[in-house]
């Protein structure tokens, strides 16, 4: 049974159990679409390794099964060592929808901007996050109409573009969406405008351009060409590893040039610039790989 994704963003939770932090972002619901949650949860969602992932509206997901009020999932786009099928999980029953889709094989647009406005055909809105991928159902002069969890809604064409869209070059068109969230606050398992861990801001952004790398840090380390730092250009993706890099990987960059690179650091911290040359991250470096 498929189901998709019916909140703007919604985690991918470790256990089918209600903690504090579930229960502020089903308070925060009332009032809000896009949940960022406070700075003192999302050291919880590390601390107590509370989730794994995040997923966006409209993301497709497999059920394999349903205990009470929570669905065990598998995220087909989310590519895994953990389940060749996508990447597992626990989700709340209400934040999934029916549908009758199968696959997620259609032309889609995705959302480019840090969030943007969807208005249903009842007038009703819903904010939706960078990355968001909807199917077209028509176009028109200042809008698309578009395919949801909950019918038909429109979108501005100047927050969207299609997802697969030929590219001159996309490691530039990665590193200019990514210099957008300079500053947003890291959220572990995120993969949201609300907040990325360093694979979730790799992966949603990568994604958005038609490439899936792979959902976390080490999966995507074996993804993609390999080629020396010597010969980064923007939009590749940097590796490191513990033990000056021969442990296991545990972070991911873009590489924007310049020996510099744009990477949602670390809990506690933010989307920043960092020089490779002279930091920490310098010795710990193992993988430089290009998506093209």
């Amino acid at each position: 049974m498929n189901k998709l994704v019916g909140r703007s963003n919604a985690f991918l939770w470790r256990k089918n159990e209600m903690n504090p932090v579930l229960a502020n972002i089903i308070k925060a619901r009332q009032t809000s679409d896009l949940i960022q949650v406070t700075k003192e949860d999302a050291m919880k969602l590390y601390d107590d390794s509370l989730v794994d992932s995040d997923l966006l509206y409209n993301d497709l997901v497999m059920v394999d099964k349903i205990e009470g009020d929570w669905a065990k999932v598998i995220v087909p786009s989310q590519h895994s060592f953990l389940d060749k099928r996508g990447y597992p999980g626990w989700m709340l029953l209400e934040d999934l929808a029916d549908t009758d889709k199968t696959t997620e094989h259609d032309e889609k647009l995705a959302v480019v901007v840090p969030k943007t406005q969807i208005t249903y055909e009842n007038g009703a809105t819903r904010e939706v996050s960078f990355g968001t991928l909807f199917s077209k159902i028509a176009e028109e002069e200042n809008s698309y109409k578009v395919e949801t969890p909950h019918g038909q809604a429109t979108i501005s064409r100047a927050h969207v573009a299609l997802q697969n869209e030929p590219r001159a070059n996309i490691g530039v068109d990665v590193v200019q969406m990514a210099l957008q969230f300079l500053d947003l606050p890291y959220v572990w398992a995120g993969i949201s405008s609300a907040g990325f861990d360093c694979s979730g801001f790799a992966f949603t952004l990568y994604r958005t351009c038609g490439k899936y790398i792979g959902r976390d840090a080490t999966e995507q380390s074996f993804a993609g060409e390999k080629i020396a730092y010597a010969d980064a250009e923007p939009g590749d993706l940097l590796f490191f590893a513990y033990e000056e890099g021969k442990g296991e990987v545990h972070h991911v960059g873009v590489y924007i040039g310049n020996d510099e690179m744009v990477h949602s650091q670390t809990p506690g911290s933010k989307v920043i610039l960092t020089k490779i040359t002279g930091s920490k991250y310098e010795p710990e470096l193992c993988v430089t790989s290009r998506h093209r």
